[in-house]
């Protein structure tokens, strides 16, 4: 793999991470990205500086791994928040680092993302694609890890009243993951919503602008774009047990309402193990 930058990815990896992006496999479709647009350049160059991020300023602990399929295509779903999406990225730092051959978790981004200048190529290049069915498909097809946050981008707006209180989850990931068979690993993120303090959301202006939530934190924009930088919270990641969801989805609304709510349990369990593994942490017990 032809690294970009290859003295950032000796100054920020050690030596067996390099190894890691090395050996990544990437299907290249033609001038040096697969199908879906993404580039080994790209994913090493971020998963450098999203290393140091994981381990040394978010400090992430993880459980669950072994949950993780490691040859077939999955859903990886979870609860979103933050105002900005580091904990999608250190969902798929975090896979990425703790699966053998390496993972990458490829989420289903929002369609305003690609109406920014640069910012669609760039989410491409790493590795993250528009949030349509046609991709979905493709990257389940040929076997890779599809993240969803099935809450949308208004749960990264979550006032600090919400702190885990789950949104309620669209239906598209249980109807997907049925129509091809692949299980459905729920996790949890507890961090993220200390990231940012959200006070309110400026919804009118938001609509005007076409954004799914226009944030004022406590920070932001009294400091300008800066205001919008995490704290060095610590992460806490946990991975559940792969759900296989019932063909019936397909078929039936009831079903898939069931099916939805269990998906959304079994996300909300992973958040209350993560809060007690915080818990256990901060009184020296873990």
């Amino acid at each position: 793999m032809a690294l970009l930058r290859p003295d950032l990815i000796q100054a920020l990896l050690p030596a067996r991470e390099r190894e890691r992006i090395e050996s990544y496999a990437l299907d290249d479709a033609g001038a040096g990205t697969d199908a879906f647009g993404t580039s080994a350049t790209g994913i090493g160059n971020a998963y450098a500086v999203a290393y140091w991020l994981h381990r040394y300023y978010f400090r992430v602990v993880s459980a669950g791994h072994e949950n993780i399929p490691l040859s077939r295509g999955g859903v990886v779903v979870g609860n979103h928040s933050g105002v900005l999406p580091f904990d999608g990225a250190m969902v798929s730092t975090d896979v990425f680092r703790h699966t053998d051959p390496p993972r990458l978790v490829r989420f289903m981004v929002d369609f305003f993302v690609y109406s920014m200048p640069y910012i669609g190529t760039l989410f491409r290049s790493l590795g993250q694609v528009p949030g349509t069915r046609r991709n979905f498909d493709g990257l389940i097809e040929e076997g890779h890890l599809v993240g969803i946050f099935p809450e949308g981008a208004d749960a990264l707006g979550k006032p600090a009243e919400d702190r885990y209180e789950l949104f309620p989850f669209s239906h598209g990931h249980v109807e997907l993951a049925a129509r091809h068979g692949a299980p459905v690993i729920p996790f949890g993120v507890v961090g993220a919503e200390e990231q940012q303090t959200v006070i309110t959301n400026l919804q009118p202006l938001a609509r005007a602008l076409n954004l799914p939530f226009i944030p004022v934190t406590r920070t932001f924009p009294w400091l300008g774009p800066a205001g919008l930088l995490p704290k060095p919270v610590r992460y806490f990641i946990h991975y559940g047990e792969p759900l296989d969801i019932d063909p019936a989805v397909l078929e039936s609304i009831e079903v898939r309402a069931s099916e939805v709510e269990r998906v959304r349990d079994a996300v909300r369990e992973q958040i209350r193990v993560g809060l007690e593994h915080r818990r256990l942490v901060d009184e020296g017990r873990a």
